[in-house]
């Protein structure tokens, strides 16, 4: 788990650094910055497992069609973009681990990178040699990738292997971060599956479930076929949620493969473009959760939509449930809302107090992001939420509100 993450020259992000739970509400205006800090922790999960330049698929993008010359701040190709986070003690001013990236006429290379290997701190400003069953190997730097990728091709060598090891262990501990803002018409919509000609067989597809929903179809007919353990625990969770669902379906026609759902409203499934949204939004919240990876930090737009207001206080208790069960190092949760009834679903003061963070944005200093110190400022927070809400995001105005009476 991410105890602290900061982030330098990246978007709207000019040096943030926030203390993160295992469940994060971030609230804010819209243009504030939640998303960009979303997208800043899944660009650098994604680093970790792509070249930042010269790779099979090209350069790096933060998005399709967008590299780090847009992110950069202000558009400034000649300031480092930078990442660094705590996995540890979030109050050490030592990251666990750093990053940095800089453009030359090569393009952007990652020219730093910081972090305990063996005992001791690697910098790699200061270069990286190592033995190999062929000879010793020096990388000088600036590089391509990070370390631990450019490790993994010498995995499978009987000297540098075992010796790199702890650099895939470092890969895994920091875990990949998917952003998602799901859509009901995404998710209801058909994909199309590969047939063999040759036997006339539909291919079992594990396709990847973009941030929108989409696949998410083939995601769980995966599960079923080779999961159904976790298949049957996220029926059961969408029927506590929605009474009227009894199970899950496929359905395979001209325009592929679908989703349907077993209702007790009618004898015949229910094809998910006739289902609401909030079943559908559930049933892809419950895909992630039942059958996230370890380490996995998921970041969620906007949980409130598609959903009435006395379901939100069910859906806070459902984040709030695998982030701290039995293996809370399973999922890392991050929620950005607009919604204050959202944020009255979240009943304890303690959880608001720990949970929530405060995220606004300024022309000079950029994205600003704090938590919430005392008691009191929770109650103002509330107060406020249930006054005008447009009123409350002009920037500076909800810092200068909760702060007043101090």
């Amino acid at each position: 788990m991410y105890k602290k993450f900061r982030v330098r020259n990246f978007m709207c992000l000019k040096d943030v650094t926030v203390d993160l739970e295992p469940l994060t509400v971030f609230v804010g205006p819209n243009s504030a910055g939640k998303s960009a800090f979303f997208k800043a922790l899944s660009t650098f999960s994604r680093i970790s497992w792509y070249p930042v330049h010269g790779g099979k698929s090209g350069d790096f993008y933060v998005e399709p069609g967008v590299g780090f010359d847009e992110a950069v701040w202000k558009g400034d190709t000649g300031l480092p973009i930078e990442f660094e986070v705590w996995m540890g003690d979030n109050r050490s001013t030592e990251a666990d681990y750093t990053i940095e990236l800089r453009r030359s006429y090569l393009g952007w290379s990652i020219t730093a990178e910081r972090f305990q290997f063996r005992g001791q701190w690697l910098d790699s400003r200061d270069g990286f040699k190592f033995e190999t069953s062929q000879g010793p190997k020096a990388w000088p730097g600036p590089y391509k990738a990070p370390l631990a990728y450019l490790a993994s091709h010498f995995s499978q060598d009987p000297v540098a292997g075992p010796y790199l090891q702890p650099l895939q262990e470092l890969r895994r501990s920091l875990g990949p971060a998917r952003r998602y803002r799901p859509g009901a018409s995404d998710i209801a919509s058909s994909t199309r599956v590969q047939a063999d000609v040759a036997t006339g067989s539909q291919k079992r597809q594990t396709m990847d479930v973009d941030e929108t929903g989409r696949n998410l179809v083939l995601a769980l007919r995966d599960l079923l076929l080779t999961k159904r353990e976790i298949f049957n625990s996220i029926e059961s969770d969408l029927g506590a949620l929605h009474e009227h669902i009894r199970g899950i379906g496929f359905k395979s026609d001209w325009r592929g493969l679908s989703l349907t759902f077993k209702s007790g409203r009618t004898m015949q499934e229910t094809p998910a473009t006739l289902e609401s949204d909030g079943v559908l939004l559930s049933t892809f919240l419950l895909w992630r959760l039942h059958s996230s990876t370890p380490n996995l930090k998921v970041c969620l737009e906007e949980p409130e939509n598609g959903v009435h207001v006395s379901a939100l206080e069910p859906r806070y208790q459902l984040l709030k449930r695998f982030t701290t069960g039995t293996d809370p190092s399973r999922v890392q949760i991050l929620v950005a809302t607009h919604s204050r009834d959202f944020l009255n679903a979240i009943k304890a003061r303690t959880d608001i107090l720990n949970e929530v963070r405060v995220v606004e944005f300024s022309p000079s200093e950029g994205t600003t992001i704090h938590g919430l110190q005392h008691y009191r400022e929770v109650n103002q927070l509330l107060d406020a939420c249930k006054g005008q809400l447009g009123d409350l995001w002009w920037s500076g105005r909800l810092d200068d509100r909760l702060r007043s009476s101090g």
